[in-house]
């Protein structure tokens, strides 16, 4: 069983002392700086004492990857997400840019749009520019676009999306723990028909967070409706499609949607319909966005670490490009999720058929 973690403790980048500080502190140059941190013995011992102590004053800590850069070898990582509109993949993006900024790295950002195509483009021009290293949310197709990565040796995260077996460090969130928690809450409220807005096929956080669902019912001991998981694809149009075909069955009094893209898009179909949340229908979302607080009513959510997964990743990067001559074995880090409550979910009040019925709702004949 993996094993979950808190991250708590990261905190927003601060700007690191750097060499000139130490030589402005110390009162000499910074060549003489650079002779003191290399062991040269060409520095008097006053110097080296003066130099030694603004190093401890400042907490300064030589860049492990100057050397490499004064070589002429890459100073540029790279960065593959599916949905640059998506609010959780910028939370991504800011920590790994906030890592790549501590080392003195630039950072490239690609747009994939779940396109296994625009992703292989990708891989082969970034190979080609020699980046120094790959963050990657991987497509459904990963597994086959991205090993020309590991076959040129150079190092590979993955974050969010998971590829069971590849010989890369990997950091993702409880996808599987957050969705049992949500659809529990929803059992204990005594929601039994719960419909499922489905991300993107055949990529780890949709099939886990699908496992989740099924693992609540199965340890509830009631029966199961798979007919209930509507794909929305992980986006808003689609999103609210498949809410409506949700909500047009007339019997669901909850949806999950496990994503916030989707969860927007059940918004819209929730509006178009003329129906209340919590009132009508309960709503869980996966993602906790700056708007799911101050919406009304308060949205109830799955919260992931989405910036310490960025941070985290971009930790992983820099350790294997430190240890580029005899690089550590893999590790696949797990966050843990939490359920947060909020006002989107009450009881069950009566059948969505008669709510729809009672409103006078022009879809009712479609039921």
């Amino acid at each position: 069983m993996s094993k979950l973690y808190n991250v708590v403790s990261v905190k927003r980048f601060k700007m690191a002392a750097t060499i000139k500080d130490v030589a402005k502190r110390a009162g000499v140059s910074i060549a003489t700086v650079s002779n003191v941190i290399n062991g040269s013995k060409r520095v008097s011992p006053e110097l080296k004492e003066k130099v030694q102590k603004a190093i401890e004053e400042l907490g300064y800590q030589p860049n492990p990857f100057g050397r490499a850069l004064r070589k002429g070898e890459s100073s540029t990582i790279a960065l593959l997400i599916p949905d640059r509109s998506n609010p959780f993949y910028a939370q991504i993006a800011w920590g790994v840019e906030e890592q790549a900024r501590r080392y003195g790295y630039a950072l490239i950002t690609c747009h994939t749009d779940e396109d296994p195509g625009l992703e292989e483009f990708y891989v082969s021009s970034l190979l080609h520019r020699r980046v120094a290293g790959f963050i990657v949310a991987p497509t459904s197709a990963g597994r086959d676009t991205l090993a020309p990565i590991l076959r040129r040796g150079v190092p590979l995260i993955l974050v969010d999306r998971v590829i069971e077996a590849l010989p890369v460090d990997q950091v993702s969130s409880d996808n599987e723990g957050g969705a049992y928690m949500a659809i529990r809450h929803l059992l204990q409220l005594g929601h039994r028909n719960i419909g499922v807005l489905s991300g993107v096929e055949g990529i780890s956080t949709t099939q886990d967070r699908i496992r989740g669902y099924k693992k609540a019912f199965q340890e509830s001991g009631l029966p199961l409706d798979e007919s209930l998981i509507a794909p929305g694809c992980s986006q808003i149009e689609e999103g609210a499609t498949a809410a409506e075909s949700l909500l047009l069955n007339g019997e669901v009094t909850a949806i999950f949607s496990i994503n916030n893209m989707m969860t927007l898009g059940a918004l819209h179909s929730l509006k178009k319909l003329g129906l209340r949340c919590p009132e009508d229908v309960s709503l869980v979302g996966f993602d906790d966005s700056e708007w799911a607080a101050v919406m009304t009513p308060g949205l109830t959510v799955v919260a992931q670490q989405s910036y310490e997964l960025g941070y985290l990743a971009g930790a992983l990067l820099f350790r294997r490009l430190k240890r580029r001559h005899k690089p550590p074995k893999p590790r696949t880090v797990k966050l843990r999720t939490k359920l947060i409550i909020r006002e989107s979910t009450a009881e069950p009040r009566r059948a969505l058929s008669e709510k729809l019925a009672a409103k006078g709702s022009s879809v009712v004949a479609n039921l």
